[in-house]
């Protein structure tokens, strides 16, 4: 029987906001790529059968599965996919790193701190779920959290995508350009960073080995409306909007998602961005992405 190739990296994903950056973020020579498209494989995610015979034919020392549904109100619309791919994939992957001898990385969510009203959340908090979506985060950390050969990563990001509304950012982008009023959230706090930044800490998180649970976010929180208000000004653009509570949705969400970033911080020894910064990057990333789209 002939040696298995290896590879450092396995991104499961790899056409999605993340997987794509962390993909452009890492040696082209050392990563194979999984999606649904336009990869080194190409296969419905939630076909084990399928990934199975990816594990038996090369041999991975890090699998990163970006692969989610993260639309909170699409989660509760259709529960069966959402379990099918925020749940059952992480737990079929969760098996066989234990018996591939991999790393396992697992992109989790601040949606899991729901608990009480703290100023911040600190990894070892106790978590809970408020919806469907973070339901499934909750018990996909429940199983991988006792795999010792796993990392889990409690995030918020954004950034562009090719279909602009398809992100928050991307929406908030287009309604500027259409000069169309939205509604923004006034009282819902979150850790938010920009895709290029967290996907490089990431990244430095798997090449220092870091195991268990680490949550990574911008230094400080910030409201949905205001995150929105500061890029508009940013680029000197009008943000017609109305503000709104996020206890009027008819989905539930947490108000305060704000993440302690100490531990992060002391790994991979670099302080988190100020949601200031994110907005900053997100500038920079608006150039390269309309480069794209022209």
């Amino acid at each position: 029987m002939s040696e298995k190739i290896n590879f450092k990296y396995l991104i499961i994903g790899s056409n999605g906001l993340l997987g794509s950056r962390i993909k452009k973020n890492l040696p082209s020579k050392d990563i194979f790529c999984i999606a649904r498209n336009s990869s080194d494989f190409n296969c419905n995610l939630n076909n084990t059968k399928k990934l199975l015979n990816i594990f038996d034919k090369y041999k991975f020392s890090n699998v990163i599965n970006c692969v989610a549904i993260a639309n909170i109100d699409k989660c509760e619309k259709n529960k069966k996919n959402c379990k099918k791919t925020n749940l059952y994939l992480p737990i079929f992957l969760n098996k066989l790193s234990k018996k591939k001898k991999f790393n396992l990385i697992h992109i989790s969510s601040d949606q899991v701190y729901s608990l009480g009203n703290k100023e911040r959340y600190k990894e070892t908090d106790k978590t809970f779920f408020t919806n469907y979506y973070s339901k499934t985060k909750f018990f996909a950390e429940k199983y991988l959290m006792k795999n010792r050969r796993c990392l889990i990563i409690r995030t918020n990001f954004t950034g562009f995508k090719k279909k602009t509304n398809k992100t928050f950012i991307g929406w908030i982008l287009k309604s500027l350009e259409n000069k169309k009023k939205i509604k923004l959230f006034n009282d819902l706090f979150v850790s938010t960073l920009d895709v290029n930044y967290c996907s490089k800490a990431i990244i430095k998180l798997v090449n220092l080995n870091a195991k268990g649970i680490y949550n990574l976010g911008s230094s400080s929180s910030i409201s949905k409306e205001k995150f929105a208000y500061l890029f508009a000004k940013k680029l000197k653009k009008k943000l017609y909007y109305d503000a709104v509570s996020s206890k009027r949705t008819s989905v539930f969400r947490p108000q305060n998602l704000t993440m302690d970033t100490k531990k992060i911080e002391k790994k991979i020894k670099a302080n988190m961005p100020s949601p200031r910064q994110v907005i900053n990057n997100l500038i920079k990333e608006k150039k390269i992405y309309e480069n794209f789209r022209n």
